[in-house]
């Protein structure tokens, strides 16, 4: 009863009986999902299953048609401190390879939110920029206009940007969309040391069960509905039952880096 109510009081965001259509396109039904402090989920599913519609439920760019959706324990649409959350969408499709911002420049945007966007950066800013690009590995980089660098180093400053602010809970939606299978294994590692190191709360949107189930502590397997949410213990051990489940058919599981595909 005790580890029940700690597991409560330690909730970052909650999502309960979550209900939610385009038109009359039905995208998410009766979906309960948490995530607690310190907890490293995994959110697994085919394409079109509601991933991305849950990470903006999450983020209140949508709202539910019914349910309710809390940040921190509080209701969403009492929530404003959203320093505390930091971003990272897919990026790799879209980014701008021209565009004149150096790697301290863009990181520092992730200021902006928490500081005021007119207001000046400081010294302490600037070191606080500085820690968060040394966090990502790529202190060497930060003078270098973000388009010269690789697809795996654009991500890793992305996720300095989100960090800068020193946010509770990182959600990041299909980062590894157009990043090769190397820089995708670094990047991965690089989310379980933060994980380690900083006690961030994080949810993780993947295609790539194989590789991400060694990483989480949590998976949630989701196709419009919850079939899944629970230790990668359990997921392995009823893992090809819950997938045939959630996709509608038989699924095998490519380890390490590559995406599941149907056997049939």
């Amino acid at each position: 009863m005790a580890d029940a109510m700690a597991s409560m009081m330690n909730q970052v965001l909650e999502l309960r009986g979550i209900h939610f259509s385009y038109g009359q396109q039905a995208v998410l039904e009766e979906v309960d999902l948490s995530l607690g402090k310190g907890q490293f989920l995994g959110l697994v599913g085919p394409n079109g299953s509601g991933k991305s519609t849950l990470v903006k439920l999450a983020l209140g760019s949508l709202l539910p048609d019914h349910g309710e959706v809390r940040l921190f324990k509080t209701p969403l649409h009492q929530f404003r401190d959203w320093s505390r959350i930091g971003y990272v969408s897919q990026k790799a499709n879209s980014f701008n390879l021209g565009f004149p911002a150096t790697v301290r420049e863009v990181v520092a945007s992730g200021l902006y939110g928490k500081m005021g966007l007119f207001r000046r950066m400081t010294r302490k800013h600037w070191e606080r920029v500085d820690e968060a690009i040394d966090q990502v590995g790529l202190s060497e980089y930060g003078h270098r206009n973000i388009g010269r660098l690789s697809g795996g180093q654009q991500q890793r400053a992305f996720i300095a940007r989100a960090l800068v602010s020193d946010p509770d809970l990182l959600i990041l939606d299909e980062p590894t969309v157009g990043v090769d299978a190397r820089s995708t294994e670094q990047f991965y590692e690089l989310l379980a040391h933060l994980h380690r190191e900083k006690g961030l709360a994080l949810l993780l949107v993947s295609h790539d069960i194989g590789a991400i189930t060694a990483y989480v502590d949590r998976i949630a397997c989701l196709n419009r509905r919850l079939f899944f949410h629970g230790n990668p213990n359990e997921f392995s051990l009823r893992r090809q039952e819950v997938l045939t489940a959630a996709y509608g058919h038989e699924v095998k599981v490519l380890e390490h880096g590559h995406e599941p595909c149907s056997t049939g």
